[in-house]
């Protein structure tokens, strides 16, 4: 359930704990008012800042000591999904953040079996994208 600017709710609240808002009870009516910038703030989860969803095929900056290395010879590392080529992150690198792209490497990481105790299963394999960037253009994003 997605809640609009000064909508009056009665009943299950659960939901309203996704977004970034003030709220107030009286009774059984709940009062929201949602956060102008919920949307477009950038998130940081482990090892991967996440973007939001204007970015497309791009799920966010890989962040580890290599891609830091990488980023001071204008190399940008990103997360991206499992079906995406390098023509489309090209396209979206170009239009997110208005750079010219040299080249594109991708890199396929596979699952790897894990064990907690007795129980085994497994992490999850990710895909990343090297994005080289033409001379003069930087990303500044990757810095912060």
């Amino acid at each position: 359930m997605f809640w609009k600017k000064d909508k009056k709710t009665t009943g299950d609240t659960r939901d309203s704990e996704t977004k970034e808002k003030t709220g107030q009870k009286q009774g059984n009516e709940i009062t929201v008012q949602e956060s102008p910038t919920a949307e477009k703030e950038v998130e940081k989860t482990g090892s991967l800042a996440v973007l939001p969803t204007e970015y497309g095929v791009l799920k966010g900056f890989y962040v580890s000591e290599k891609a830091s290395v990488l980023n001071a010879s204008n190399q940008y590392v990103f997360k991206v999904f499992d079906d995406t080529t390098k023509n489309e992150v090209k396209k979206q690198v170009e239009k997110s953040f208005g750079v010219k792209v040299k080249g594109v490497k991708m890199i396929n990481l596979p699952k790897k079996k894990r064990s907690v105790g007795r129980h085994s299963g497994f992490k999850a394999g990710i895909k990343k994208a090297v994005v080289v960037l033409r001379e003069g253009y930087a990303i500044d994003q990757a810095k912060a």
